[in-house]
């Protein structure tokens, strides 16, 4: 009997797997497909104030809510959970 892989479950492996730096957290965000886009000068400016936020690990990850800021950052409906923007 073959063994059934759950495709999300293979996914996070993989992404586990990759060297994860803040350029490929940014070029995977820019292939992002999504509905909502906040629009160019609402994610550089929400961008901004992340990489000034002393709660960013390794330019990529916030510390309170574990996402990827250059994905977070891209939507309309999401929120910087410490509200500053």
């Amino acid at each position: 009997m073959d063994k059934i892989i759950c495709p999300v479950c293979d996914n996070k492996a993989s992404l586990a797997s990759m060297d994860m730096t803040p350029q490929l957290v940014e070029e995977l965000a820019a292939h992002e497909q999504i509905f909502d886009y906040v629009g160019e000068s609402c994610y550089n400016e929400r961008l901004k104030i992340c990489n000034n936020c002393s709660e960013l690990i390794g330019g990529m990850t916030c510390a309170v809510c574990g996402c990827f800021v250059h994905f977070r950052a891209r939507h309309k409906t999401s929120i910087c959970i410490k509200g500053k923007w």
